[in-house]
């Protein structure tokens, strides 16, 4: 009884495997209808099993995540792969399921190593080391089970693949655990309402609103900048500076904050949040320059809640080529932000409490277990 086996090597890329009949290791053992190509009269082998490896960066949906990472594949092309029709028994059919079984096993060990390479260059180099260690075990095989024709060696072949197959299941997306850190940012708009005297002269404001996330487990470090537009309501006095009524004025809100995440799940985030923050009325630009000292700065307490609907995730599993070896997860989401700050000016005071809605992004670096 004999058998070849043709291994068609594809060191980054899997596209050209798509103008072949594609028959998965997943789709089953193997029966003589995985055979359809015309058999070679001539050779001295009893059947040929032609079976490709390979593997290539791939993006795939879980839900409302998308894992980018490489992925192997491992499958036969039946119309070149072929049997005399005289050799249709069953344990040549079982040499070469086992002989299926071995690179199956292999494929598993690379899909493992290369979500754990240190940089995505390394990626050939590891797929040219698995597979020269699947071609040596290989012809181990062959030689220790004669081509098959050794029963007894071919079934203690078969227990032991069978077995490392069971204790190493394929591993397409490996556990993760969260790192310590995280970043992200965000933009949003929103509108502002005045409080106390500062609402008696100053209108409401329309806010645009952007910032960073810098994360240590579930503390988080805020640092966010408001800029909006109103105007002076009626006429108002601040260290001896007349601020005119309808004069179009600039407020700006910089906050550094200290954030304590409650809620983190699969949808929503919540994180009350305070520290300092400088509230600041200066008249616009477009008032000319004979009301460029007109200006008012408070510093004080800055308090308020975030509030973020996931509405998409991503997981990078693959390491940059230039940027060191990590992998992230990122969030995409909806973020309602509402703050309040107050103000405590010669002549007036209040607060100013705001209520923005926006689209946040949030990465953490995450390690592969």
């Amino acid at each position: 009884m004999k058998s070849s086996i043709w291994l068609l090597l594809f060191l980054t890329s899997l596209r050209g495997f798509g103008q072949s009949i594609e028959r998965s290791w997943e789709s089953g053992d193997l029966t003589w209808n995985d055979f359809n190509g015309d058999p070679i009269i001539s050779s001295s082998n009893s059947s040929e099993l032609n079976y490709q490896l390979g593997y290539s960066t791939s993006r795939k949906k879980f839900g409302d995540t998308t894992v980018i990472l490489f992925q192997t594949k491992n499958y036969i092309n039946p119309n070149i792969s072929w049997v005399k029709e005289f050799a249709k028994t069953d344990q040549l059919l079982r040499y070469n399921q086992v002989l299926f079984n071995i690179l199956e096993l292999h494929r598993r060990e690379l899909q493992a190593t290369l979500h754990r390479i240190a940089n995505s260059y390394l990626a050939e180099e590891k797929f040219r080391i698995h597979y020269e260690a699947c071609n040596y075990e290989v012809r181990r095989f062959q030689n220790e089970t004669q081509l098959g024709a050794n029963l007894s060696s071919l079934e203690l072949w078969e227990m032991r693949i069978d077995k490392e197959l069971k204790l190493n299941p394929y591993e397409l997306v490996p556990e993760i655990t969260d790192r310590n850190f995280g970043y992200g940012l965000n933009i949003g708009i929103g509108s502002g309402l005045l409080t106390g005297t500062i609402a008696d002269h100053f209108t409401p404001t329309f806010n645009f609103v952007f910032g960073f996330d810098f994360a240590f487990k579930n503390t988080i470090l805020y640092l966010n900048g408001t800029l909006a537009g109103d105007k002076v309501k009626s006429d108002y006095t601040e260290d001896g500076i007349l601020w005119p009524k309808d004069l179009k004025t600039n407020v700006a809100i910089i906050d550094l904050s200290i954030g304590q995440t409650l809620l983190d799940n699969s949808n929503h985030k919540l994180t009350p949040f305070a520290g300092l923050g400088i509230l600041e009325f200066t008249a616009s630009n477009s008032e000319g320059e004979e009301f460029e000292d007109h200006r008012i700065v408070n510093y004080g307490l800055i308090y308020g809640l975030n509030y973020d609907f996931k509405i998409k995730k991503s997981l990078r599993l693959i390491p940059p080529p230039f940027r060191g070896n990590y992998r992230e997860k990122i969030e995409h989401n909806i973020r309602i932000r509402l703050y309040a700050t107050s103000g405590k000016f010669e002549n007036v005071k209040g607060s100013s409490i705001n209520l923005t809605v926006g689209y946040a992004v949030f990465g953490r670096f995450i390690k592969i277990n």
